[in-house]
């Protein structure tokens, strides 16, 4: 699988318990198949040869591979119960990472579904973990561009992920005392436009969630019915917005690999 020598999991490197990733008997780290197994959907009909095709869906299931790490030395009890209070019982997603030159630009976001002693004579001194991430992809570090807007301004954003997925990432849009109107147009996204109209007049902050479709003001105004329902997403590769109103632009997030495992 990787080739390397510690990985980072919830913010501990496992080199702080002397474990390192590595092949330990018949247990080894195996090759994976990548994330996005596609899965036709469509349906078949006695009186037609063609299926109606509905598309392919890609992200149905997670991204899952098992890691094999562990020491020279012996593991006690107390190394056990510290290393597997470290790995699990989280109730959320955790950033593992790998310290190796090729990976070092991408995170998985994680749980350890399963944690196995592996062992010599009866002796622990390795583990074999079930890693689920939460989609089938690797995401990059997280990037966060920001835009003054005085009137209009074109602009070319760069979405280097590796998928043909939409990317959807997060706004922060201050706008200015005096201005209603805002809006970004995607030239490649076929001039898919993403608009407020008559927005309060004294300014405002907003915060977008494009993934889960989340509008928040912080003065606490309900701008859904201001807002044309079209959330922002950036194609692959080039993007190019033309951004218009007076405002402050922020667009953050983290770019998809699709890297394996």
């Amino acid at each position: 699988m990787f080739n390397t020598y510690e990985f980072t999991f919830a913010g501990i490197s496992s080199s702080q318990y002397g474990l390192y990733v590595c092949d330990f008997g018949n247990n080894e780290n195996e090759d994976n198949s990548f994330g996005s197994e596609g899965k036709i959907v469509e349906s078949r009909t006695v009186n037609r040869i063609k299926p109606i095709h509905q598309g392919v869906n890609y992200h149905e299931e997670p991204l899952e591979f098992n890691l094999v790490f562990g020491t020279d030395e012996p593991l006690d009890r107390f190394d056990l119960q510290e290393i597997q209070l470290w790995l699990t019982g989280y109730q959320d997603y955790q950033w593992l990472s790998f310290d190796q030159p090729d990976m070092e630009p991408y995170m998985f976001r994680c749980l350890v579904t399963e944690l196995k002693p592996l062992t010599v004579g009866w002796v622990p001194h390795a583990f074999e973990a079930t890693i689920t991430c939460d989609c089938p992809y690797a995401y990059g570090h997280t990037f966060r561009e920001e835009y003054v807007i005085s009137g209009s301004k074109d602009v070319v954003f760069r979405n280097f992920s590796s998928v043909r997925e939409y990317l959807r990432p997060e706004l922060k849009i201050t706008v200015n005392s005096g201005s209603t109107d805002f809006s970004i147009v995607n030239e490649d996204d076929n001039g898919r436009e993403f608009k407020f109209t008559g927005l309060p007049a004294a300014g405002c902050e907003i915060t977008i969630s494009n993934e889960g479709g989340i509008i928040t003001e912080k003065g606490g105004a309900n701008l859904y019915d201001k807002f044309n329902m079209n959330f922002f997403r950036l194609v692959r590769g080039a993007n190019h917005l033309k951004i218009t109103g007076n405002a402050t632009l922020t667009i953050s997030g983290r770019m998809l690999y699709n890297v394996g495992a």
